[in-house]
């Protein structure tokens, strides 16, 4: 993708109602994919919570206990046990992106090429060491002929503070899957992934567990990066813990014994992992899930006022995202 290509796809349409009451619930077209599941209106916000991403720590972090919904979805195996005074409702579903996934039939494609590299990506507040070093990216170089071309696949951070711009120097071409708050993200992403053949990153990501449960063979390789927080304010400032207790150090060691270089291929142990992972032996189907989510929408009925205002919000921003474009039309006419 060319810088403007880059650049244009992390642009979200302001045509898009957007909801922050439960914001976890609406990244990564999470909201899509629970309102497909529960055949409830784009214009209703979500007034439950859920687990950010596919990650392998059980714990709750600060924003997930300190907000205002009762229900928290979950799809790590052992969230619900390893929380059992937390005051929220903790239900253990199946990541909301595979039915998704396989409602609108995503798969491989019958053809496919290369290596998908999913550059770490930065964090608002969070410094990252061991990323970037000619060494990984010699790495990559070195991998035998089936794993060429590699291309970089950067997250929208990365390309909204101009880091891809710096990455262009190792002479990889450099994709992204767009805006992670744009209703179509999930579709990009798997439209994006299904023309590789193998698909790769330094450390543990959510698109590992994604890849591998469509059949894209992953493999970790590089050095683990290091996080500095300073001035995260969901983590100690300083150099940031690897792991968030031992449970989450038994599922990072496991990871990376199953997924490191050279193991590539897909096994029945690699595919067991990740559909516990993310969810899949769940036992809520997607009319329970429905049952769950208009229920919390009754439940909080004080909270409909967040309905008008979203839809208000929106027409302001599809008019003052049209006036600016005016005002730049007319300059350009005029300089």
């Amino acid at each position: 993708m060319t810088d403007d290509e880059l650049e244009a796809a992390c642009i979200r349409s302001p045509f898009e109602i957007r909801h922050s009451y439960s914001w976890t619930a609406e990244v990564y077209s999470f909201g899509k994919c629970f309102r497909e599941a529960a055949r409830y209106p784009k214009m209703f916000p979500l007034y439950v919570y859920s687990d950010h991403g596919a990650a392998l720590h059980s714990n709750l972090f600060p924003h997930e206990l300190n907000n205002g919904c009762s229900v928290h979805f979950t799809w790590h195996p052992d969230k619900v046990e390893k929380n059992p005074a937390s005051k929220k409702k903790l239900i253990h579903i199946e990541h909301p992106w595979i039915s998704y996934r396989r409602l609108k039939g995503f798969r491989r494609a019958d053809s496919t090429s290369g290596t998908l590299v999913f550059y770490t990506h930065t964090v608002p507040g969070v410094k990252l060491e061991g990323c970037g070093g000619d060494e990984y990216f010699d790495q990559l170089r070195a991998l035998p002929p089936e794993f060429h071309p590699v291309v970089l696949c950067l997250h929208m951070h990365d390309i909204k503070s101009g880091l891809y711009k710096t990455l262009r120097r190792h002479g990889f071409p450099i994709v992204t899957a767009g805006n992670t708050s744009a209703d179509n993200f999930v579709d990009n992403f798997y439209k994006l992934v299904s023309r590789f053949s193998y698909a790769s990153s330094q450390e543990w990501g959510s698109q590992l567990a994604y890849c591998v449960e469509l059949g894209i063979p992953y493999f970790l390789l590089g050095r683990v990066p290091r996080l500095i927080n300073l001035s995260h304010t969901e983590m100690p400032l300083g150099m940031v813990d690897e792991y968030q207790d031992d449970n989450h150090r038994r599922y990072m060691e496991t990871a990376r014994q199953l997924f490191s270089y050279p193991s590539v291929s897909l096994t029945r142990e690699k595919t067991d992992f990740i559909e516990n992972i993310l969810g899949m032996r769940s036992g809520v189907k997607p009319a329970d899930l429905g049952g769950i989510i208009w229920g919390e929408f009754f439940r909080n009925w004080r909270k409909w006022y967040l309905v008008p205002q979203a839809i208000l919000l929106t027409a302001a921003r599809v008019v003052f995202s049209g006036t600016l474009e005016k005002i730049y039309r007319w300059r350009m006419r005029n300089n």
